[in-house]
């Protein structure tokens, strides 16, 4: 469930050192989506670029920690207990699954990925990576461009704006 506006206004004021209603043009408190470890937020900066800002869970780094020690106790246990899973090396790929899901908590890892992303797929017509805004970003806040686009699982959808599939399948692979 969405957290509440409160709490976005004080994390975007930690991180970002002013409140949304400075920093952005509008700001919608209610969240556009929210997931298990943020919400995202429309917004438009001053210069009238449409955005969304994901906004990390207050105490989600706790909370996963704790998560993930708990699963990695577990692991253990059991790879203790059960020659298959020890063979399969359990504890191993629970520890990297929590360490992945940790390191990305780290926003700053995504605007870099979303850097190189952009620079690896120029060349690909059809591609577009939605841009990070610096400025707004740190590492438990990201501000992208907002994109307005179709779930490639919407074949009406797809159909009904005109793309072409087999580019698109093109382009995806």
């Amino acid at each position: 469930p969405p957290f509440p506006g409160s709490q976005v206004r004080e994390i975007i004021v930690d991180q970002l050192g002013a409140p949304p209603e400075e920093l952005f043009a509008s700001f919608e408190p209610a969240p556009f989506a929210a997931a298990s470890t943020a919400q995202v937020h429309r917004a438009t900066l001053h210069d009238g670029t449409e955005v969304v800002v994901k906004v990390q869970r207050p105490n989600i780094r706790n909370q996963m920690k704790a998560d993930v020690g708990i699963m990695r106790n577990a692991s253990r246990v059991l790879s203790n207990r059960f020659q298959a899973l020890r063979a399969i090396d359990l504890a191993g790929m629970v520890d990297e699954f929590g360490s992945n899901a940790i390191r990305e908590l780290d926003y700053t890892g995504e605007a870099y990925n979303a850097f190189r992303l952009t620079e690896n797929m120029a060349s690909i017509p059809g591609v577009h990576i939605p841009q990070v805004f610096p400025h707004y970003s740190t590492d438990r806040v990201l501000t992208m461009e907002f994109i307005r686009g179709v779930k490639i699982s919407n074949l009406e959808a797809i159909d009904q704006a005109g793309l072409d599939r087999a580019v698109l399948a093109r382009n995806a692979l």
